[in-house]
């Protein structure tokens, strides 16, 4: 019986979540997390399968709302998602393909945009507003929980308390990119990203930033 579902948007502290669901739950999270798990023929669109193992009762992975749709239709879980200041969230998603690609673990031919600077990055269209699409096909005010990862630590501690969760969950940020976005040969350095570059990448975003500030109404966040 599903009861959760955590969606992970790329670079939103979903690496984090997962480490504490998987002490909640332990066997009863699905070891699942990337498309390609679920999707094994490279198809991503819906229908996700709903035939689970009776023992699995929550799902953390990279998809979207609409790929979920059918699971949550069928077992109407509480669904839960973070969401993060969506210029920082493509500066994270910049350095991090750029660290997959010198790690040769991406598609071949991914592997020409090398020196892609960020905001040739950040400009292809599949890169852009990946909150909105993600989170796409439910009203925001639906879920049970949205948290905001620049606040991850009083946000777990409120889903902690509105789960019934143990009160002893260790929250521990996990930033797997880090070393490299300050130390890479990446076209563009962290260092030189001024506001002219962040005010570009908004402009690319406007339905994430548009999604950032209404959740942070809604949660009463100034």
């Amino acid at each position: 019986m599903i009861e959760l579902i955590s969606i992970h948007i790329p670079k939103t502290g979903g690496r984090s979540i997962r480490r504490i669901l998987r002490n909640i739950y332990g066997d009863s999270l699905d070891l699942r997390h990337e498309r390609e798990h679920f999707f094994p023929e490279g198809t991503h669109a819906p229908p996700l399968e709903i035939d689970f193992p009776e023992d699995i009762r929550a799902i953390h992975a990279h998809l979207s709302i609409t790929q979920f749709m059918p699971v949550i239709k069928e077992y109407q879980p509480k669904v839960i998602t973070w969401i993060r200041n969506p210029v920082d969230r493509v500066i994270s998603n910049y350095y991090f393909f750029m660290l997959r690609i010198r790690e040769n673990k991406v598609e071949k031919k991914q592997l020409s945009k090398k020196n892609y600077s960020l905001l040739e990055y950040a400009a292809e269209t599949r890169k852009g507003n990946k909150m909105a699409t993600f989170l796409e096909g439910m009203d925001i005010s639906d879920f049970y929980f949205i948290g905001i990862l620049e606040q991850i630590g009083a946000d777990v501690n409120k889903l902690v308390s509105m789960m019934g969760w143990p009160k002893n969950v260790k929250i521990i940020h996990i930033n797997s990119n880090y070393k490299f976005k300050h130390n890479n040969d990446c076209t563009t350095q962290y260092k030189d990203i001024n506001e002219k570059i962040r005010h570009e990448i908004a402009l690319l975003n406007q339905e994430d930033i548009e999604l950032y500030h209404e959740v942070k109404k809604m949660r009463g966040i100034v």
